[in-house]
């Protein structure tokens, strides 16, 4: 599990595979349950919130389910929630970890973050960029851990995915509307 590795440093259960062998993703899809809770935080604007995303990869498609959208930690675990969107409390993401870990028998992680802005809307791409690059600074993102950044466009739940790969911003498909 990620966060085990990140916060306690302990060591990966599995070896790694080859990098032939990876597929990075080239997708986001997201589950009713973390569509469901990110309009919820749409909807308390106010101050900039962030959370943990937590999925797993289709096998060889390039396709990143994500399953689970936690909502924001306590404000009052932040000396300054504004500019630490991205800091995580590591007992907070442990104890999630665990629980998704237990119900979905290791198989989904912690793989990325998201983020809205105050006023719920989605910002300015030169902004998304900013906050990717300072989580990629933080080791919270990388060609396997995304930020995505949501917020309302034209009355709907709207978003825009990123991963990071050799220091370069990469663009990956965000499908937020419900699949049939």
């Amino acid at each position: 599990m990620r966060a085990r590795q990140r916060f306690l440093g302990v060591s990966p259960d599995r070896r790694p595979r080859i990098n032939e062998d990876l597929t990075l993703p080239e997708q986001l899809q997201f589950a009713s349950g973390a569509r469901h809770q990110l309009r919820q935080q749409l909807c308390a604007p106010g101050r900039m919130r962030g959370g943990l995303l937590f999925g797993s990869m289709k096998e060889g498609e390039g396709v990143l389910e994500i399953l689970l959208a936690s909502p924001p930690g306590f404000p009052w675990w932040y000396a300054d929630a504004e500019k630490s969107v991205l800091t995580v409390d590591e007992r907070y993401v442990l104890g999630w970890s665990d629980c998704v870990a237990a119900v979905h028998s290791g198989q989904v992680d912690w793989r990325g973050n998201w983020i809205a802005y105050p006023d719920s809307l989605l910002p300015d791409v030169r902004d998304d960029l900013t906050w990717l690059h300072l989580g990629a600074s933080q080791g919270l993102f990388d060609d396997f851990h995304v930020l995505v950044v949501v917020g309302w466009e034209h009355g709907r739940l709207a978003g825009r995915a990123y991963s990071i790969d050799a220091g370069d911003a990469t663009t990956l498909e965000c499908n937020l509307r419900r699949i049939s």
